[in-house]
């Protein structure tokens, strides 16, 4: 049964920096097969910035109505848009760590709060640091820390903690810390005098429940969906003005640089607020903004995901990486360019195993998602779900019994994925959460 390309079922290993750099030297890259229009220079700078929690509707290069991203409107018009990203996990250890290592949550095997990444995949930022480049990040969320093996390849590392890095007026409920309280060392990291390119990876978690803007920011009302945009226009704010200074410093002209989101939330839609416990698309459906030089600006509807941008940005770069890396994400850099278009963009998958709080998969080909949820502490038990988004956005209305050929097809495709990818898995470190650990957990609502 054919569910795509195919998915290879490879064994993963962690391929020493020295082993990198011999593949780096033996090769820098399969050119792709069409020409290429964007004038990038050798090593280009690459820099991704990934917004926790955005959902794509939530900026007006989404589609929304409120005046929640102006900034960040304005460099989307710059840039390709995708207006059909999805992430490949429902909460944000799982979503990185597919983005890190271009493979989804069942092989890498980083999906419940308590798995740490075995040291042996190989990561974006090790094929990076391994071709010569600087390699950075930036994190104010816990569930990508270092605790979690997330900070591998990375030879400049930097989490934010609140009980250290938080403005002094900063509400003591919130649990991370806010992006106006890392401006001014994103600032000076990106203006840094530098040799070598740079690798960077920018994790902001505005907006999180608990959902507490400053007040200067709380302009569309008190409510959660409210607050919730108001730190959306506080991150279009400082993240615009990160543009704008990568503008006026001349890195734009030798940079790939990406916006994304883990993944998105939900408000209501489905009888609850946050995530973590369902994928439906207002978790699944995030923003994806590319930006090169000499790019020409556009939009996309190609089904991209997350698991898709490590052999992206890797191919771009035109730099090698060992064999197996990202296999199971497929380059888009072509789609990205205009080079190449077409079916084999036509489907995605996601899914969510989180023991604690729900098991469910979904699978999506054209305009039709099938959903199955094993359970979840909703109460939803042994749910199918058939769902056409292109007709019903917010899924509403299960087509599965009208459409009982179209739910079993999909469904067996769907699960085939699934055990392609548990086929091909690398078994996580299971680490109980204690003490600082489960407390940070517990604050992101990740632990009851």
């Amino acid at each position: 049964m054919s569910v795509g390309p195919d998915i290879a079922r490879i064994g993963v290993r962690r391929w020493p920096v020295a082993v990198l750099a011999a593949a780096m030297a033996v090769a820098c890259g399969a050119p792709p097969s069409a020409p290429i229009q964007v004038q990038l220079p050798p090593q280009p700078n690459v820099i991704v910035f990934l917004v926790d929690t955005l959902r794509a509707d939530a900026v007006g290069f989404g589609g929304y109505d409120r005046e929640t991203s102006p900034r960040l409107d304005r460099w989307a018009e710059r840039g390709v848009v995708f207006d059909q990203a999805t992430t490949p996990a429902g909460w944000t250890k799982p979503a990185v760590m597919s983005l890190f290592t271009g493979l989804y949550a069942g092989t890498h095997g980083a999906e419940d709060k308590e798995h740490v990444a075995a040291g042996e995949l190989v990561t974006l930022a090790e094929v990076f640091g391994a071709a010569g480049y600087e390699t950075a990040a930036f994190i104010t969320n816990f569930a990508v820390s270092e605790k979690f093996g997330c900070v591998q390849g990375f030879e400049r590392y930097r989490w934010f903690d609140k009980k250290v890095d938080a403005s002094p007026d900063a509400s003591k409920m919130l649990n991370y810390v806010q992006i106006r309280d890392i401006d001014d060392e994103v600032r000076a990291y990106l203006e840094e005098p530098r040799e070598r390119p740079i690798f960077a990876y920018i994790h902001t978690t505005d907006p999180h429940i608990p959902y507490l803007p400053p007040l200067d920011f709380l302009v569309f009302g008190t409510e959660a969906r409210d607050r919730y945009d108001a730190e959306v226009l506080m991150t279009d704010t400082f993240l615009g003005g990160w543009f704008d200074l990568l503008e006026e410093a001349g890195l734009l002209e030798s940079s790939i640089v990406v916006l994304t989101a883990d993944h998105g939330e939900e408000f209501y839609e489905h009888g609850r607020n946050g995530h973590g416990v369902t994928i439906f698309q207002e978790i699944a459906r995030i923003p994806l903004v590319v930006w090169a030089p000499g790019l020409t600006p556009g939009r996309r509807d190609e089904q991209v995901s997350l698991t898709d941008l490590a052999p992206t940005l890797v191919e771009a770069a035109q730099v090698a990486a060992p064999p197996g890396f990202a296999s199971q994400g497929r380059s888009f850099w072509e789609v990205i360019t205009g080079a190449s278009r077409g079916a084999d963009w036509s489907w995605s998958y996601l899914d969510l195993v989180f023991r604690t709080k729900a098991i469910a998969f979904a699978y999506r080909e054209g305009s039709e998602k099938i959903l199955h949820i094993d359970g979840d502490v909703d109460g939803r038990r042994d749910f199918t779900a058939l769902y056409d988004v292109a007709a019903d956005p917010f899924e509403q209305v299960n087509l599965a019994k009208k459409r009982p050929d179209r739910a079993k097809l999909l469904s067996e495709k769907m699960m085939e994925l699934r055990q392609m990818h548990r086929a091909a898995s690398v078994s996580p470190i299971d680490e109980p959460l204690t003490g600082e650990a489960l407390d940070q957990m517990r604050s992101l609502g990740y632990v009851d």
